[in-house]
């Protein structure tokens, strides 16, 4: 992930993106064990509200794979299909590794 790119194209200073991606990566992670959670309790109004507050932090900051996945969890939740979560799930989290290592780098 091209962290500068990232900056540049949503018109932020680096610092401010540094920032922001911090405050993702934490309220993300927190958020897939909330799912975790749903999923062994089979809730799926926690699925679906994690899965949309995801997708709209993720939108917002250009990270469109994770945008894509945590849409296509969304609707699982909706239609009460959680079996189909596992895979976005497990998408969503090698996302936030490899910012994680970006973040790593650029610093």
């Amino acid at each position: 992930m091209n962290l500068r790119e990232l900056a540049k194209n949503l018109e932020l200073e680096e610092e401010e993106l540094l920032e922001l991606i911090d405050l993702f990566l934490k309220t993300t992670s927190s958020e897939l064990m909330k799912f975790q959670t749903a999923l062994k309790n089979k809730d799926r109004l926690v699925a679906e509200t994690m899965a949309h507050s995801i997708k709209g932090a993720a939108g917002s900051l250009g990270l469109t794979d994770i945008y894509e996945a945590a849409k296509r969890i969304e609707t699982a939740a909706r239609g009460n299909r959680l079996e189909e979560m596992d895979e976005d799930i497990r998408t969503i989290g090698r996302n936030l590794d490899l910012i994680t290592e970006s973040l790593m780098m650029f610093s």
